[in-house]
């Protein structure tokens, strides 16, 4: 072989220089793609890393929800179980309520059928109103009629305890009273039947000023009426007496005390008062259920003012017209509250 020259050992190792600069080249690019693959070897590490976290997290995220779906589910059975106990509950009340209601319906035929009717009253006291409206089904307010002769009659407006059944047993046992004391003991003044009345109620209560003794007992405005001779003797227990003369209405008032046990002195007589009537007078004896009702605009009671200003305005009216005032004065004013009390108003016009 023989040996190269100077000028092909310049090409040569222009050559071997050339190739040297482009090794150097490649190993540069190489040392490049490596630093970038190593950057994104770390930074896909990095993002596993975040994987593997996010991973755990939701491991756990997925055990609670399971322990949280474990606990619903048995909440719900006990939800369900609960509502099935008071569905059952519900049945149980809804027919011991309607048995109750309709116990408390017996309970007002009887009640209808011991106390006297309104054909009864009527026929003993023409031109009259009775103006009756029990807060429940049965009633603790009572009208009472009793005809001594053709031309004399006893009536009265009561209002006993409480309403309802409790107030429905004492109006019973106040209309028997009466009777016991007008037939049988022949007590005919209206004064001398309510002090008779207030010792038979505290006798059948069997009262006394103990705390524990049973309080209950009646308000009564009773009065005698005689329409020959044209007069009236009035006594009242806390139950006033209104007397509508020529537009002017004359309060005649009750003894300011109950039938029953009181502090007062037992021994204590209720007053008698004897009114001269005169023709076309208008006489009324209620109890409180009127007056005490809440309504209008304020939630307020009737009160008593406007209840002797409205008999005032109805006076001029027919014994019918009046009944029917009444009924729609007090309706628009409970409006859609409740009755707070049995009502009771009795009137009558002197022929």
């Amino acid at each position: 072989m023989e040996p190269l020259s100077s000028e092909q050992l310049l090409i040569e190792k222009q050559k071997l220089d050339a190739l040297k600069q482009e090794f150097e080249e490649q190993k540069k690019h190489l040392w490049l793609m490596s630093e970038t693959v190593y950057k994104e070897k770390k930074k896909i590490e990095k993002e596993l890393e975040n994987i593997l976290l996010q991973k755990s997290e939701l491991e756990i995220l997925k055990n609670e929800n399971e322990e949280k779906v474990k606990l619903l589910w048995e909440q719900s059975e006990g939800i369900h179980k609960e509502k099935e106990r008071i569905e059952k509950l519900k049945i149980l009340i809804e027919y011991r309520h309607d048995e109750i209601i309709d116990s408390v319906h017996y309970a007002k035929k009887i009640q209808e059928a011991i106390l006297p009717s309104l054909k009864l009253f009527n026929s003993f006291l023409p031109d009259s109103f009775v103006f009756f409206k029990p807060k429940n089904i049965v009633s603790g307010d009572f009208f009472w009629v009793h005809p001594l002769d053709q031309d004399e009659v006893l009536f009265a407006a009561v209002d006993c305890t409480g309403h309802g059944v409790p107030g429905a047993f004492m109006s019973i046992m106040g209309y028997h009273l009466l009777g016991q004391i007008v037939v049988e003991k022949k007590i005919i003044t209206p004064s001398l039947i309510l002090f008779e009345l207030c010792e038979l109620v505290i006798k059948s209560l069997k009262q006394t000023l103990e705390l524990e003794s049973v309080k209950d007992g009646m308000d009564i405005a009773l009065c005698k009426l005689n329409y020959k001779n044209k007069t009236l003797e009035y006594s009242g227990a806390h139950n006033s007496l209104y007397l509508i003369r020529n537009g002017v209405l004359t309060e005649i008032k009750a003894d300011r005390r109950s039938i029953g046990i009181t502090t007062a002195t037992k021994a204590v007589p209720f007053n008698n008062h004897l009114i001269q009537l005169e023709k076309g007078d208008c006489l009324y004896v209620f109890s409180d259920g009127f007056p005490d009702q809440k309504g209008g605009n304020e939630n307020t009671k009737f009160f008593y003012q406007p209840f002797r200003e409205l008999l005032i305005k109805i006076n001029p009216l027919t014994i019918p017209e009046q009944l029917e005032v009444l009924e729609k004065v007090i309706s628009e004013w409970k409006g859609n509250r409740g009755q707070i009390d049995d009502m009771l108003i009795i009137g009558l016009r002197i022929p």
